[in-house]
């Protein structure tokens, strides 16, 4: 989680994408999803609940709130959420809540951008 709160402050959009679920990846590049609010000022993250989420598990959720500006006189903002994320082979992938799952087949190229097959990557 605040490893992407990170790349949101930075614009690190192919970070987003690439620890978003890797079923979703290929349709938010397609979308530009992450790529419409590049001028926001974040402020600061809070971390308000966690569930799960530990080395043994597989899923977890984590309630946070972000601050942040949309210029840099503008009022603080407040964006809560409560996110859900999946650990694949050992790392954790966001799910997004409102992006359909799209199966990858074994022999299609990674949607990580890796150029490898997702069964030599992150299957």
């Amino acid at each position: 989680m605040r490893s992407r709160y990170t790349a949101y402050t930075l614009n690190d959009f192919p970070y987003l994408i690439a620890t978003t679920h890797p079923e979703q990846q290929a349709a938010l590049k397609e979308q530009q999803v992450y790529e419409q609010t590049p001028d926001t000022l974040w402020q600061k993250l809070e971390i308000l609940d966690t569930q799960a989420g530990q080395e043994s598990d597989t899923s977890g959720t984590v309630e946070f709130k972000a601050s942040f500006r949309e210029d840099e006189d503008g009022p603080v903002h407040a964006h809560q959420e409560c996110s859900s994320f999946s650990k694949i082979n050992g790392r954790w992938y966001f799910i997004y809540p409102n992006q359909p799952f799209q199966k990858i087949g074994r022999n299609d190229p990674c949607p990580c951008g890796s150029g490898k097959k997702y069964k030599k990557c992150c299957q």
